[in-house]
């Protein structure tokens, strides 16, 4: 009477197929696609888009030290950020009787990674909202806040894209390379606060133009 080694065979063939599946099942999480990374980039966009702003910096708020005596006849006119690597150069345009005594740089900053896979030097890319990148074009100064709700690291914010949750702002990790969700980061408390003390909502503009490299990582 034969034996019954190919029911034995089956049973093995049922179970190794069987661990298999819980293998897999085990594995890490399936990953984001990119507009699903784009709606939860959003989100965080919104955390800092949404807390309140002061439109002129009052002296009850907090103190201006850098605000030149004769504010607001001589204000910065534009602060031009350029995207090129490795410096993403940032200068001040000055207005005013005593324009030509002020501070222009140029100063260090580090504008937007971008989202992975997405391209920052594509203008329409750099503007849309999620991508993380900082937008390319001319936008006027919308207002001023203390911090970033997001990140209580980033001091002296001047906005220029609130409703994205993109501003100009200190930041104590300025690399050569895109490293910020979309704002530009500012190497020098000095100059953040200076921007701050100096800039006119609807009056100073923001140039955002140049270059974008892509880092060697982006936001996930």
């Amino acid at each position: 009477m034969p034996k019954k080694k190919p029911q034995l065979r089956r049973r093995r063939t049922a179970k190794s197929i069987g661990s298999r599946k819980a293998k897999r099942k085990k594995s890490g999480p399936a990953k984001l696609t990119l507009k699903e990374r784009i709606a939860r980039a959003r989100k965080l966009e919104a955390l800092d888009a949404g807390k309140p702003t002061f439109k002129v910096p009052l002296q009850t708020l907090t103190s201006h030290p850098l605000r030149n005596a004769d504010f607001p006849q001589t204000y910065i006119q534009e602060i031009s950020v350029s995207l090129d690597d490795p410096d993403h150069w940032l200068t001040l345009t000055w207005t005013g009787p005593n324009a030509d005594s002020q501070g222009t740089g140029p100063f260090r900053a580090s504008p937007g990674a971008g989202l992975r896979g997405l391209n920052c030097d594509d203008d329409a890319t750099s503007r849309r909202s999620g991508s993380k990148c900082t937008p390319k074009g001319t936008y006027p100064v919308q207002g001023f806040q203390r911090r970033l709700n997001s990140d209580s690291r980033a001091t002296y914010v001047t906005w220029f894209m609130q409703r994205r949750g993109v501003a100009l702002h200190y930041f104590p990790s300025v690399p050569d390379y895109a490293a910020s969700h979309g704002c530009v980061r500012l190497e020098s408390e000095h100059v953040a606060r200076l921007i701050q003390d100096n800039a006119r909502v609807d009056e100073t503009q923001v140039v955002v133009s140049g270059t974008w490299t892509k880092p060697s990582k982006q936001w996930s």
